[in-house]
């Protein structure tokens, strides 16, 4: 039962993989990035529910980009120096950059969140990477001479 449900995993993870792999190359090749007309940047993306969307980046080596507005923030002006009606927490460094906003008065906030794509595309490389490796591991002990014991 172990087995299978390794064996599964590993098939899954594989086709995750890939599939990031994929999603990489369109990112370093296809050029997601936002388009630019007379009324400013639009972005591409697939509305998972009416406050929360999902882009890609090329930008800072190829990024899953998550946010709750019409339009991901990725830095601007958001008020004039001593202006305490903007809230803003952030998080930038390691393959991550999270901004927080938030407005005196409103309950609503205005949240992004961009991840390299290395993390998704590490992660999932974990269990195919074992698979390969017992696989190889194993044929060397079953290919091993008669009488030779094993190490330890």
């Amino acid at each position: 039962m172990r087995s299978g449900i390794f064996k599964g995993s590993v098939c899954v993870s594989s086709v995750l993989f890939l599939g990031f792999v994929a999603f990489c190359a369109y990112t370093r090749l296809g050029g997601p990035n936002p388009e630019a007309d007379t009324s400013g940047a639009h972005w591409h993306y697939a509305s998972l529910s009416n406050k929360f969307h999902v882009a890609a980046t090329s930008d800072w080596g190829g990024g899953l980009v998550f946010f709750n507005q019409a339009e991901p923030y990725t830095g601007s002006v958001l008020g004039l120096a001593g202006d305490r009606s903007v809230r803003e927490k952030g998080l930038t460094g390691l393959g991550l950059y999270f901004r927080s906003i938030g407005y005196a008065g409103k309950d609503e906030t205005w949240w992004t969140l961009i991840i390299s794509l290395w993390y998704p595309l590490v992660i999932f490389a974990i269990l195919p990477a074992v698979w390969v490796g017992q696989k190889l591991l194993g044929c060397k002990l079953a290919n091993r001479p008669e009488g030779h014991s094993s190490p330890g």
